[in-house]
């Protein structure tokens, strides 16, 4: 019994170690077979893209012969992994290349296989796959899609609709800001970043007529966006703006206006107004912030300003101030506060003897 027991056991583990090192084996040629395919369609495209942008004296691109050499290569609809393949070529190819060659390929790249692979993506219930396919549109400047971004624009996953403000921005450039006002969804401070990074990278020149009618939104996660722009575009004559936010209630929207005011140099108009509402913040570390800030940028020490801090902040506050006073060479304003302070604390403890 005990042996009949133990032949069995050695069949299966044969049997394991069969389909083990087979499995191995047919991994193994399946990725010899796939490299060698992938291979092909790498060199088929660059092939593709080399006659179409430098094609021989008095001979014209075949579209028709371009769209048999993909077919043949396995560029077709039943098999979605090269045609992936093919679009991440497209991306990488058109990322190297810039000016009029640029365009030739973007051109290209709307004729060929694969006809709206990455647009029919936006229609799939996957965010991953929708935000996949709003990512490659954008990246190889396919603007004709751009209604269908818009659409997305307000998609409940943030991901989906992050990527799709972004092709907005770098479709639309300037004229994109004028959807501010109706984003009913809140936008991340890195959403914020990208898009400021993309005017800057892809419209270097601000458009000042589309950012202005922008200002009008009452949309926090907006106005946070459009003070990053002025700061990033150095747009002096619209520094107010940010201003008018430096006592905001909203704790992100002050951070953002104190944050980007520290960029600019202020007249002495705003730098009084600016003084009027340090003492609207209710966040020591932020009027932290602002105290450096305004002592940075002062021409003169304003001593009304900080005698009125160090008698009257908290105590963050008044050891700031009374640093900033004495390192400009107001010692006497420092030591006569101090001086003022052991008078009251000797008074009141003989009181309560």
């Amino acid at each position: 019994m005990e042996a009949e027991i133990l032949k069995l056991l050695i069949k299966f583990l044969l049997l394991v170690l069969l389909i083990t090192f087979g499995s191995i084996a047919y991994t193994m040629l399946y990725r010899k077979w796939r490299t060698r395919r992938l291979k092909l369609i790498e060199n088929s495209f660059a092939n593709i893209c080399s006659l179409y942008l430098y094609p021989k004296p008095n001979e014209k691109p075949n579209l028709i012969e371009i769209q048999r050499e993909l077919k043949a290569v396995g560029i077709v609809p039943s098999k979605p992994r090269n045609v992936q393949y093919l679009i991440d070529l497209m991306i990488r190819t058109q990322r190297s290349i810039l000016g009029v060659n640029y365009i030739k390929l973007k051109t290209l790249f709307t004729q060929i296989p694969p006809y709206g692979a990455s647009a029919s993506k936006l229609n799939n219930k996957k965010w991953y796959i929708k935000a996949r396919g709003i990512r490659e549109i954008y990246e190889m400047d396919q603007s004709q899609y751009t209604r269908e971004l818009i659409r997305l624009r307000n998609n409940k996953n943030i991901y989906v609709r992050r990527e799709a403000q972004i092709g907005i921005v770098i479709f639309l450039g300037w004229k994109s800001l004028r959807f501010l006002p109706y984003l009913k969804r809140q936008m991340t401070l890195w959403q914020q970043i990208k898009i400021v990074e993309k005017l800057n990278d892809l419209y270097p020149v601000p458009d000042l007529k589309h950012l202005r009618r922008a200002y009008n939104s009452d949309r926090p996660y907006a106005n946070e966006l459009i003070m990053r722009i002025i700061r990033k575009f150095h747009l002096t004559e619209d520094v107010a703006y940010i201003i008018q936010f430096i006592d905001n209630p909203k704790f992100e929207t002050r951070e953002a206006a104190i944050y980007c005011i520290s960029s600019f140099l202020l007249s002495d108009e705003q730098l009084v107004e600016i003084k009027e509402k340090f003492k609207n913040i209710n966040n020591t570390e932020q009027q932290l912030l602002l105290l450096k800030y305004i002592q940075r940028i002062s021409s003169e020490i304003d001593l009304s300003f900080y005698k009125d801090l160090l008698y009257n902040g908290n105590d963050i506050i008044k050891l700031s101030t009374a640093d900033i006073l004495w390192n400009n060479g107001f010692k006497e304003e420092v030591q006569d506060y101090y001086y003022h302070q052991y008078t009251q604390n000797a008074d009141s403890e003989s009181i309560s003897v």
